[in-house]
C-alpha cells in the first residue's frame, strides 16, 4: 500500500520513505527559531498523533497517564486503544516501531536503548549527545474481556515542546534519559524487539527528583502507588498505600492494596488478593500520586 499522508517540512523526504509502509506521518515545524527552544525538523509527537488518526480503531482510544506534575505534565504523552485482533496489534506495533526509526533518521538522529527504553538522540555516544525524543509501544492481553476483538495497545512519547535546550535536557534526564558518559552501559535488546526496546521500567530516573517526588516526600498520609514489573515477566503490579514516614530520600509506605498491571494505563482497577498491610520502602521518585 502507498503512504497515505506525508507532511513535508524543511527537507525532501521522498527518498527515505518506503511504499510498503501503510502510513508514515512526518511533521515538520518552522514557526519557532532554534533560539526559542530546540525544535528538531520533525516532531515525533505529531507523527504519533498522525499514526493514531489513520483509522477508527486507533482513534477510539484514550489519553492515559496524564502527568499532574512537571516535567511529565509538559513532555509526556501516553495513549491506549483496543486493537482489532492479535495480528492487527502486532502490525500496529511494527508500523509504529518503523515510524519512530524513520522520524529519527529524518532528524539525522540515532536510536539508543537504555534501561528505561529507546531514545532518539543527536551525536550518539559522544559528549555532544542530545536527546530528541523517547518512543515506546507495547501490548497486553490483560483485560481481554474489555477489548472485544484484540489486546490493548499502549504507546508513549516523551519529547520537547517549548522548553529551552537546557530545560529540556534537564527534564529528559528526570524522565529517564541517561546522558553519555564513559561509564554508561546501553541495553542490547534481542532481535525480536525491532527498533524500540520494550523496557520493563517506566522512564523515570532514580537519581533525580521531580515536582511529584518533592510533593510525596512532604505529604505524610498521601495516597501513593509504586509499579513493579520484574524483568523476566510480562506482567507487573501496582502497590497502593499511604505515606508512613520519610528519610534520607526514601519513602516508607503502608501498602494495603495490590493491583494487576500499571494502573496509570490499565483500563480497570483489578485488585489482587494480598496482605492486609505491608510496609514498602523505596526512593521518593519510585512512587507516584494515585489518590
Amino acid at each position: 500500500m502507498s503512504v497515505q499522508q506525508i507532511l513535508t517540512a524543511r527537507l525532501n523526504i521522498s527518498s527515505i520513505l518506503s511504499t510498503t509502509i501503510t502510513a508514515i506521518v512526518l511533521t515538520g515545524c518552522s514557526s519557532f527559531s532554534d533560539s526559542d527552544y530546540n525544535m528538531h525538523t520533525y516532531r515525533f509527537h505529531d507523527s504519533a498523533k498522525g499514526f493514531i488518526s489513520l483509522n477508527d480503531t486507533r482513534i477510539n482510544g484514550a489519553i492515559v497517564d496524564k502527568g499532574l506534575f512537571y516535567p511529565k505534565s509538559a513532555f509526556s504523552f501516553t495513549y491506549r486503544y483496543c486493537a482489532k485482533n492479535t495480528q492487527s496489534a502486532a502490525a500496529d506495533i511494527e508500523e509504529f516501531d518503523l515510524l519512530a526509526k524513520r522520524v529519527c533518521d529524518a532528524n539525522h538522529g540515532q536510536l539508543i536503548h537504555q534501561q528505561t527504553g529507546t531514545w532518539c538522540v543527536d551525536d550518539a555516544n559522544t559528549v555532544q549527545e542530545y536527546p530528541l525524543f523517547y518512543a515506546k509501544i507495547s501490548r497486553t492481553e490483560l483485560w481481554a474481556d474489555l477489548c472485544l476483538d484484540g489486546p490493548f495497545v499502549t504507546l508513549k512519547v516523551i519529547e520537547n515542546t517549548e522548553a529551552s535546550r537546557d530545560q529540556w535536557f534537564e527534564a529528559a534526564q528526570i524522565l529517564g534519559y541517561q546522558p553519555y558518559s564513559s561509564n554508561r552501559r546501553l541495553v542490547v535488546p534481542d532481535s525480536t524487539h525491532g527498533h524500540l526496546y520494550d523496557a520493563p521500567k517506566e522512564p523515570v530516573a532514580t537519581e533525580f527528583w521531580n515536582e511529584e517526588s518533592e510533593y510525596i516526600y512532604t505529604q505524610i498520609g498521601a495516597v501513593v502507588c509504586l509499579y513493579n514489573r520484574p524483568e523476566d515477566t510480562n506482567i507487573g503490579y501496582t502497590y497502593r498505600g499511604t505515606v508512613h514516614s520519610v528519610g534520607n530520600g526514601m519513602v516508607k509506605v503502608a501498602a494495603t492494596t495490590k493491583l494487576r498491571g500499571d494502573i496509570r494505563t490499565a483500563p480497570v482497577l483489578e485488585e489482587i488478593e494480598w496482605h492486609r498491610l505491608a510496609y514498602i520502602t523505596a526512593a521518593a521518585n519510585s512512587w507516584f500520586v494515585c489518590g
